[in-house]
């Protein structure tokens, strides 16, 4: 039984008049897994989202490609330059802007198809462009196998729209950043924070605010990747 299954039936045996008896004197033992990828992607998609493996020659251009086809997206944003070199991904820069920190760079994909090296251009970062793109790209910070779910760390100069405005989102996550559960998480890494915010993500936007219906992409994209790189 997982963490939160013990939480759960604890809540139901002590609204249900039971004795919950003694509170813990420490946390229960969190799960660790033999095959950390499967189990981020078993949890990642059933939550909604769409796993993608781009550790292999070649997987990770058609990777790309596979979800810019899903999403539609001829004009693709990136959260920050830093990525091109942490996942190998050779590409080339337009010579406008350069230096400056508040741009937003973006490669063009008219056949819906991505090939390297990456040709990036650059524009002022806004509202109206992000509310008009139609995917964004982001990095990892950590991925939890226990839950599938995503920790993103907005840096310096990226403001916190870029990955809540387009409808749909891809996070870059490498296999050094998958960790096995929230303890972990919580214990030994919460510390190494060196942004200004970190959001825990698991799948797709989703409420059942109103009248208990689900509604997928209100608070952020419809949509959720993640290709896992080595």
């Amino acid at each position: 039984m997982g963490s939160r299954s013990v939480m759960l039936d604890r809540i139901r045996r002590a609204c249900a008049g039971a004795d919950g008896g003694e509170l813990p004197s420490r946390l229960p033992d969190f799960p660790n897994y033999s095959d950390p990828v499967a189990q981020f992607r078993q949890e990642f998609e059933a939550v909604g989202g769409v796993f993608l493996d781009g550790r292999g020659s070649g997987q990770l251009a058609e990777s790309l490609s596979t979800v810019i086809r899903d999403s539609d997206s001829t004009q693709v944003y990136w959260e920050s330059e830093a990525m091109f070199p942490k996942y190998s991904i050779p590409y080339q820069r337009d010579k406008a802007g350069q230096g400056s920190v508040k741009l937003l760079l973006y490669s063009r994909h008219p056949d819906l198809k991505v090939e390297f090296p990456l040709s990036l251009e650059s524009r002022p970062y806004g509202k109206s462009a992000l509310a008009e793109s139609s995917l964004s790209i982001s990095p990892a910070r950590f991925g939890i196998a226990e839950t599938g779910t995503i920790v993103h760390e907005v840096g310096p100069g990226i403001g916190r729209l870029f990955s809540l405005l387009p409808p749909a989102r891809l996070v870059l996550l490498s296999e050094r950043d998958l960790i096995m559960n929230s303890a972990e998480f919580f214990a030994d890494r919460l510390a190494e924070q060196r942004g200004s915010v970190l959001t825990l993500i698991t799948g797709p936007s989703r409420t059942a605010d109103i009248e208990k219906t689900l509604v997928v992409g209100v608070h952020g994209p419809k949509k959720m990747f993640v290709i896992l790189t080595p």
